[in-house]
């Protein structure tokens, strides 16, 4: 199992968030950003799609928070 370090994760989530919610208007810059942030939740979670991903990254940090190690 990776080394996962949570607090980045949770940073990944956070920035996907802010992402997807100003992507309706967003500049190529923004845009170039948001592919960026789902390849890296991808590598961080080991799976090659990111709609998965982000549930996958979603899962663990609920898990995490649940158990109170993160």
């Amino acid at each position: 199992m990776p080394l996962i370090d949570y607090s980045v994760l949770r940073d990944l989530l956070a920035e996907f968030d802010a992402l997807t919610g100003a992507h309706n208007d967003a500049a190529p810059d923004t845009e170039q950003r948001l592919e960026d942030v789902k390849y890296t939740l991808c590598v961080y979670t080991g799976v090659r799609d990111p709609g998965q991903a982000v549930a996958r990254a979603r899962s663990l940090l609920r898990r995490v928070e649940a158990t109170g190690r993160a």
